[in-house]
């Protein structure tokens, strides 16, 4: 981490710059006004950073420029981070504020130094895609594509969202230690249906008749017992709320993605009742499929009988309940 005074000395001159440019926006009472909102967060940022919370700083500085993108911001998140000892998060966060401009030549200067110095010892991806899609690695920080993202060298899960209802992606990628890779995302297209055209018949040649094949008896059809068809309909149910409970979960833990980038209280009531539901569901699913199980695993026969050695055991139903009777 670098040297204590150099990060004080570095977030004035940062609050300053921002204060400067926030000052030429003028000030809104309105507490919707995006600016006002953003300057709020910065303000939050910076007690934190006096407090030495720097972990807090840090989400409320990205909180304020995911408002209101500025590379001062960005640049300020990145020597809150640094302070916490989060190399990783810094190393994002100062490789966003050199891609946005605003720094002057100093912050230029030691944004470069300090990633520099920070990717010698972590792993580097730089992922690519379609225009507005978001991503991030393992939790962290959530940005806009093309993006550089950081983190130990080892296996990591990226998690990728695209514009419109499409489903979120999950990617598994490897980093190595002072290596930078590429990843270049595409959205999976379903191929439109073709429909064949349907042979015509021949106009000059009428269609000629054709005779039924004979009938044969048909069997009549197997009964299948009310009780097999209840267990496989239960089954069945148990499945679904299972899998609902799965897609559930993951909307959770991207929910709270989204909670740990902005803390708010809707984000937090959301990522909570996300995980509720989810809960809820495999609750459900685990019952439902449990009764399935059981209900197929009863025998179709009224009377059912155990035989062990030369013994006999017999369960007989009665009218208010079952005896169980032999001899061994």
């Amino acid at each position: 981490m670098p040297n204590a005074r150099a990060l004080l000395v570095s977030l004035s001159l940062v609050c300053a710059s921002w204060t400067s440019t926030a000052a030429g926006q003028g000030a809104s009472p309105d507490a919707t006004d995006p600016i006002a909102t953003a300057r709020k967060e910065y303000g939050a940022g910076k007690e934190a950073y006096a407090a030495k919370r720097f972990a807090e700083a840090a989400l409320h500085f990205e909180a304020a420029a995911a408002i209101r993108p500025h590379a001062v911001t960005i640049y300020t998140a990145a020597l809150a981070w640094d302070a916490a000892s989060k190399p990783e998060r810094a190393a994002d966060d100062y490789s966003r504020s050199l891609d946005v401009a605003g720094l002057d030549a100093k912050q230029q200067e030691n944004a470069r130094a300090r990633l520099t110095s920070l990717e010698a010892a972590l792993g580097t991806i730089i992922v690519k895609g379609p225009d507005g899609a978001h991503v991030q690695l393992e939790g962290l920080s959530e940005t806009t594509v093309p993006a550089r993202l950081h983190g130990p060298p080892g296996a990591h899960v990226l998690l990728a969202r695209f514009t419109g209802d499409k489903p979120a992606v999950r990617k598994d990628i490897t980093l190595e230690l002072n290596q930078v890779g590429n990843l270049e995302l595409k959205e999976e297209v379903a191929p439109p249906p073709t429909d064949k055209p349907k042979p015509k018949p021949k106009e000059d040649e009428p269609p000629k008749p054709t005779e039924p094949p004979p009938s044969e008896p048909k069997a009549a059809p197997a009964k299948f017992p009310f009780m097999k068809a209840a267990g496989v309909g239960a089954a069945g149910l148990g499945v679904g709320f299972l899998v609902g409970g799965t897609v559930l979960g993951l909307n959770a833990l991207s929910a709270k993605d989204a909670y740990n980038a902005g803390p708010t209280q809707s984000s937090f009531d959301h990522a909570n009742g996300l995980a509720t539901w989810s809960t809820v569901a495999f609750v459900a699913g685990a019952v439902f499929t449990a009764g399935g199980v059981a209900l197929l695993l009863i025998p179709d026969s009224k009377e059912s009988s155990v035989k062990a050695g030369t013994g006999r055991l017999q369960l007989s139903p009665l009218p208010g309940g079952a005896s169980l009777s032999g001899a061994f």
